[in-house]
């Protein structure tokens, strides 16, 4: 642990010490002039004036923006420095800001660096004089070049020194702050340096005219006051509250300038769409307080990217605008993905999050565009298994119109329910508690041997997990039988294929309807539900009857125990041509063949 004094680290105490060093015997020098030539009753009049207003000042300093404000007192101490001579303005400043901070109840350790800092540049104001001379009133020139020069010299000692104390406490390079400082400083010194010159005009000039200055200072204050309510008004109107990034009409206006600037100079850009994976749940289980420590954490992961403008819309939406390529968008998302995997974030663990990324104008021509098809993207990640970043190509992702998305999502809504069915009629027979699942994966596999399409491949996954859909309807005495089926048994069983497709009819989910329809057909013919035979048979419900029958005999049943592939492919084998379709079965063959391993782990 670093070593402190009075609370301070003792490179930041020794810094204060030796301003007060150099502070203190200024300070004693100037109370000993006045005390061996003290001032006539004008001049101490005029400087119990300046004090005064530089009093005033401090304890009502102009406000910059709502976590900075500005002291107008330099006016009065310059002008005092110039006039009157150092030995005036050192006490003035000193005695103004400790008074201030004093009753602030400021730390003393900070009272007595303000105090000391504000000394020093009093001294410093006044060098103008000291090198050059003192300055009557006749010369409005010389005096106005005296007030810019020495305002130039006070704005730069105190933005060294305070810079400083700053780049100490916070362990930063010094010239990373001063050259901040002094930049940022430029606007304050011209407005002050001005009123200065004005201060010290009107004063040689008569002294009573300096109450003319009170206008321009009271409007300066009022003025910058309501700038500040109004900017912090429109900074709330356009921020969301709890993670401090812009709210939705922040994005709408930053995505309209984000347009307008990339067609008028040609710069790409790219919007991120998230979505938190899950989210409800964490509410609901943890309670709102740990749902919203995980908004801010997600939202401070967003806005820390590189070149990155992030907002919240509400609830778990967040969307990002990178001044980037949609590559670089990428890796950025990829990079808050993988953070996020490594952070515990609720006590269940970490949280995950689906991105849709889109650029412009590559992807779009408009900022409603852009958002569809950004939109379509996240959408295919969320459809895709989540904690993504899918980037929109024409090709994989469908732009859906909004009533084509209504029924989409409805659409999905049903076929997950659809597929939970499924998992709990699997679930009422210990037996088959993976069945669905194994026919899925074997489904898909004899697609992949018979070199079907992209697209018929995710159908037969699809139907490999609903095939026994319609079983939800027989009752657990015949799901469970520990023996084979009576004739009347046998006949209930047979009419779960026609209620399945009458559960999935209507979900958009063509052909697996079909194909779960007939998946109990055989080749010749003796299948049902309505006895096709061969190729009037669906391919897939050709291969969903081969891929269950597979399952079957490889798993234990309570009326006999599993065999292994090689009984089942010989049974199987045995009954192409006129249970199964042959092509099919040899198909089934020449997966086992290619995995050399137990079917389970093939499959895995």
């Amino acid at each position: 642990m670093k070593k402190q004094i009075c609370g301070l680290p003792s490179r930041l105490f020794g810094f204060i010490a030796l301003t007060a060093l150099v502070a203190v015997p200024l300070l004693a020098a100037s109370l000993a002039m006045i005390a061996v030539n003290p001032p006539s009753p004008r001049t101490a009049g005029t400087v119990l004036l300046f004090f005064a207003l530089a009093l005033v000042s401090d304890l009502r300093p102009v406000p910059m923006d709502d976590k900075s404000e500005v002291s107008i007192a330099s006016v009065f101490i310059v002008t005092s420095a110039i006039l009157f001579g150092w030995q005036y303005a050192v006490p003035v400043a000193a005695l103004s800001i400790c008074i201030t901070y004093l009753v602030a109840r400021r730390p003393v350790t900070r009272t007595v660096f303000n105090g000391s800092m504000y000394a020093i540049s009093a001294w410093s104001a006044a060098l103008p004089v000291i090198l050059f001379g003192s300055i009557d009133g006749s010369e409005p020139g010389r005096l106005t070049a005296y007030v810019l020069l020495g305002g130039a010299v006070h704005l730069t000692v105190n933005v060294l020194l305070v810079s400083g104390a700053i780049a100490i406490s916070h362990g930063a390079p010094y010239r990373r702050v001063v050259i901040p400082g002094l930049r940022h400083g430029g606007g304050a010194f011209a407005i002050m340096v001005f009123l200065t010159a004005l201060a010290a005009n009107l004063w040689v000039m008569h002294s009573w005219l300096l109450v003319l200055l009170a206008g321009p200072l009271f409007t300066l204050t009022l003025y910058q006051r309501s700038a500040l309510h109004s900017r912090i008004a429109a900074r709330d109107a356009r921020t969301d509250n709890l993670t401090g990034l812009g709210n939705h009409r922040a994005y709408q206006a930053a995505l309209r300038t984000r347009i307008d600037d990339s067609e008028r100079r040609g710069r790409p850009f790219s919007l991120c769409l998230v979505d938190v994976d899950n989210f409800k749940p964490v509410n609901d289980v943890y309670g709102h307080p740990v749902g919203d420590d995980v908004l801010v954490l997600i939202g401070e992961l967003l806005g820390a990217g590189e070149s990155a403008e992030a907002f919240r819309f509400g609830g778990d939406e967040f969307a990002v605008l990178f001044s980037l390529d949609e590559m670089s968008a990428y890796r950025q998302m990829e990079k808050v993905q993988r953070e996020l995997a490594v952070i515990e974030a609720t006590p269940a663990g970490p949280v995950t999050i689906s991105v849709g990324i889109a650029s412009f104008p590559a992807h779009a021509e408009s900022a409603e565009e852009l958002q569809r098809t950004a939109d379509g993207a996240l959408y295919w990640s969320k459809q895709h298994g989540k904690n993504r970043s899918c980037l929109y190509s024409p090709s994989v992702v469908r732009i859906y119109s909004p009533d084509e998305l209504e029924r989409e999502i409805e659409r999905n809504a049903r076929l997950r329910a659809a597929k939970n069915l499924v998992r709990f009629v699997d679930a009422r027979d210990p037996s088959t508690a993976s069945h669905s699942e194994v026919v899925s994966a074997l489904a898909e596999a004899i697609g992949v041997q018979l070199g079907v399409d992209v697209a018929t491949l995710d159908h037969l996954r699809l139907a490999g997990l609903l095939h026994d859909i319609g079983k939800i309807g027989l009752p657990d005495a015949i799901l469970r039988a520990p023996r084979r089926l009576t004739a009347e048994e046998y006949s209930i069983v047979k009419r779960h294929p026609e209620f399945g497709h009458s559960l999935l009819e209507g979900l958009g989910i063509d052909p697996v309807d079909e194909w779960v329809l007939h998946h109990h057909e055989h080749w010749d013919g003796s299948g049902y539900p309505h006895g096709l035979a061969g190729e009037d048979i669906p391919l897939g419900a050709r291969i969903i009857l081969a891929a269950d029958a597979f399952e079957a005999i490889t798993a234990d049943r309570p009326y006999r125990p599993a065999q292994d592939e090689e009984a089942a492919l010989a049974e199987l084998r045995a009954n192409a041509g006129s249970q199964f379709d042959p092509v099919v079965v040899e198909a089934l063959a020449r997966h086992i063949e290619d995995a050399g391993m137990p079917l389970v782990e093939a499959l895995a």
